[in-house]
């Protein structure tokens, strides 16, 4: 009877020990995924393009691009059946501050991608080549490639092609990178139909864990949306009852911060006070004085134009040739202007030392920064205003922390939406009419 027994557990142990080599040691290799294959890059991003069409119509319909019927869903959806491109399903970005920059796209048919090819070649110079048994097509001029597999699309433009091609190709199932995996398992913007991940190793100098954007639009502009988080603290928090400026339409430039930080003065070995620390210092600004003056408001407005009177000597001659001084008046037209400032009881160390540094200076019966006109000077209480205007510009409370910027005739708009203790929200908002205009696209 135990013979028996012990046969039988031989048998089942033999059957086990044989399904188990079958199954681990002679199964068949899993196909590798396109998420496998993407190379690493200092900015990564996910797009979906049809979503994203249908998001952008919109803004390309209103200002009646040329290209605007070439950019629909519909189009797009006919263009990538017939080429065998999957649009439906997302393509992943990657991008290095370089300018070396590839798309890898999913392929619904490869057998079609040749169609696509032999028109590109109609109107470009198209080579091909073969490297480890790799077929790619490329424009020399441009440094653009092409290459495909069974079910994808390498797209790149750069100096960096085979590198990029080898990881490509010879990826296996399971060989996603880690920085791949942190991007695509985010929360944040996870519905968004184009977003990027910063992988920038220059972010790490403040200490930054994660910073993403994610794009949106109407028919006006383009938005991007961004989100940062630090490792450690901010430090950092938003004030509710800010002092400033109503932003004046005419300004080029508008600064408008209000920020708490008498936290953030504490702690002087935080990422991003040594790094402010070390970007003052190159400009000869006196950071430490400043930090420890500064009470979180800070207005900077530069743009349109003011009448200023002027009164100087000039000096005549009378029939006798005697040489007399008479004060006159003129009228200049300069830039309007006016920085605006909330300081502690250290403003006069502060003041004193940018005075001493040229940074601000005495000039007739005013002052001037720089290379700014001769500015007006007004205190009231704790708030410090030097302005171009015959009067200083009305304040009034708010809690925006905003930059108008006009760069090429377009007026770029960011602002902080929130802060919290690790992490900062904001958006950037892009006017696209006049980019556009610049650009001759309409």
């Amino acid at each position: 009877m135990y013979r028996k027994l012990l046969v039988l557990f031989l048998i089942a142990g033999s059957l086990g020990l044989v399904l188990f080599v079958k199954t681990f040691l002679f199964e068949k290799p899993k196909n590798t995924r396109l998420i496998d294959r993407l190379p690493t890059a200092d900015f990564l991003g996910r797009a979906n393009i049809l979503e994203l069409a249908k998001e952008s119509s919109a803004l390309l319909q209103f200002n009646k691009l040329s290209i605007r019927d070439f950019t629909t869903y519909e189009f797009l959806l006919g263009q990538a059946k017939q080429y065998g491109v999957d649009f439906e399903s997302d393509s992943y970005i990657f991008v290095n501050e370089n300018r070396n920059w590839g798309v890898l796209m999913p392929l619904s048919d490869s057998s079609k991608v040749k169609l696509g090819i032999q028109r590109i070649s109609k109107y470009n110079d198209l080579e091909d080549s073969i490297v480890g048994g790799n077929k790619y097509y490329f424009i020399e001029k441009e440094k653009s490639f092409l290459h495909y597999g069974k079910d994808y699309l390498l797209l790149y433009q750069g100096t960096d092609f085979l590198k990029t091609l080898n990881h490509v190709v010879s990826a296996h199932f399971g060989d996603q990178l880690t920085v791949w995996k942190k991007f695509l398992n985010q929360k944040q913007f996870k519905n968004e139909h184009l977003v990027f991940y910063a992988n920038w190793p220059e972010l790490q100098k403040y200490d930054v864990e994660m910073a993403m954007f994610a794009h949106d639009s109407d028919s006006l502009s383009l938005q991007l949306k961004s989100y940062f988080k630090k490792r450690t603290p901010l430090h950092i928090a938003l004030k509710s009852d800010g002092v400033g400026y109503k932003s004046d339409l005419n300004a080029d430039h508008f600064i408008d911060i209000h920020l708490d930080i008498n936290e953030f003065r504490k702690h002087t070995q935080d990422s991003v006070y040594v790094q402010l620390l070390k970007l003052s210092k190159k400009v000869g600004f006196p950071f430490e004085r400043f930090l420890s003056a500064w009470n979180g408001d800070l207005v900077y407005q530069e743009g349109g134009r003011e009448i200023q009177q002027q009164t100087y000597i000039e000096t005549i001659l009378d029939e006798d040739f005697n040489e007399t001084e008479i004060e006159k008046i003129r009228y200049d037209t300069v830039i309007g202007f006016s920085v605006l400032s909330s300081f502690n009881e250290n403003a006069p160390q502060f003041i004193g030392k940018l005075t001493q540094k040229g940074l601000l200076r005495r000039d007739n019966k005013g002052f001037r920064f720089l290379f700014s006109p001769l500015l007006n000077f007004k205190k009231t209480g704790p708030i410090y205003q030097y302005f171009s205007a015959a009067t200083s510009p009305a304040l009034f409370t708010t809690n925006l922390n905003q930059v108008i910027w006009k760069y090429k005739g377009t007026r770029y708009y960011f602002k902080i939406d929130n802060l919290t203790r690790y992490e900062v929200y904001g958006t950037l908002k892009i006017p696209i009419k006049s980019i556009l205009k610049r650009n001759k696209f309409i």
